[in-house]
């Protein structure tokens, strides 16, 4: 199996999905940002932290993303909170290339891998797995330290994407503590 493991690198993809947050049916709080900002960004180790306050709602979502030397993005996982406090849902991008059919696995700092999770569809930016996380899995991955995705190639081979963890409870806290 090839593992890639690509620099944390910032991206303004966050920002964006913020923007696009304001007009989803995300959880949101009326109750708006500290200091009564509109926006807020903040860095968690590896993820970044973005959360806007249109009308008053305030909608977060934490991510990661990953470019390759060339800037090319890689990955990039994207997650906001779930309808219960301790959950999240989101969006998992991967790039092209890939064996749709096969799905992908997750797996925990080497542990066992999950059950298979599909690719929803392909958009220019890459293919889409959905991402439901319920409160174990959200614990342990907050005390975990590196997530990998585990996919297969085109051509057969195994390919696993890796995911730090650094900062991934700080994130998930801070967005619970702003939607409150």
């Amino acid at each position: 199996m090839k593992t890639l493991t690509m620099p944390f690198t910032k991206s303004v993809l966050a920002i964006t999905v913020a923007l696009a947050l304001s007009t989803t049916t995300s959880v949101g709080q009326e109750a708006g940002l500290p200091g009564n900002a509109s926006s807020l960004l903040e860095s968690h180790g590896n993820w970044q932290l973005v959360c806007t306050a249109p009308e008053g709602t305030v909608r977060c979502v934490m991510s990661q993303t990953q470019l390759a030397e060339n800037r090319q993005q890689v990955l990039s996982i994207e997650l906001s909170r779930g309808d219960d406090r301790n959950t999240a849902g989101g969006v998992l991008v991967l790039p092209f290339g890939l064996d749709l059919a096969r799905g992908i696995t997750y797996q925990l700092d080497g542990g066992q891998g999950s059950a298979v999770q599909p690719f929803r569809t392909c958009l220019p930016v890459g293919c889409l797995v959905d991402i439901a996380l319920d409160s174990d899995t959200v614990a342990s991955l907050g005390a975990g330290d590196q997530l990998d995705v585990i996919a297969t190639a085109d051509g057969g081979q195994e390919i696993a994407f890796s995911i730090s963890l650094a900062g991934f409870s700080n994130a998930h806290d801070r967005m619970i503590a702003l939607l409150r």
